[in-house]
């Protein structure tokens, strides 16, 4: 019985932190990430989730989430009280090379360069040339 109580403590503390990991202190923004990998046949490859995402920059990102693009799909929902935005947005990439590692993030032109904003902080996964990597962003934010 006590270890039947100290795995579902170690559960409870596992789901917390993972469930915390992608929410900023300073905004209470959650963000999960769904990546599906498809060859150039159309058959799945591979298929990841995460909400393991490292926010590099958070006033950049909250000022690229409170654009109108047209990338992103927004509403309002309330969970109790308190009102959040929810926000999808959708990457597919066909990848031009093979490599062992790729990686999935949301960066803003920055003049000349690209500045990263935030990513997902998975293990990876191989790609060859022509792979289809369709990344499923969904980011949770209070509305002030």
């Amino acid at each position: 019985m006590k270890s039947l109580l100290a795995l579902a403590f170690a559960f409870v503390l596992m789901v917390s932190f993972a469930n915390s990991y992608a929410q900023s202190p300073q905004n209470n923004m959650a963000i999960h990430v769904q990546v599906k990998v498809q060859n150039s046949d159309g058959a799945l490859v591979a298929y990841l989730e995460t909400d393991k995402v490292i926010i590099t920059d958070y006033a950049s990102l909250n000022a690229l989430l409170d654009g109108n693009s047209p990338l992103l799909h927004k509403k309002i929902i309330s969970i109790g009280d308190q009102k959040y935005e929810l926000i999808k947005a959708t990457d597919v990439l066909i990848h031009p090379s093979s490599t062992i590692v790729s990686e999935n993030l949301i960066s803003a032109q920055s003049g000349n360069s690209n500045e990263l904003l935030a990513f997902a902080d998975h293990d990876g996964y191989p790609v060859v040339k022509g792979d289809k990597v369709t990344t499923y962003w969904t980011i949770l934010r209070p509305v002030s």
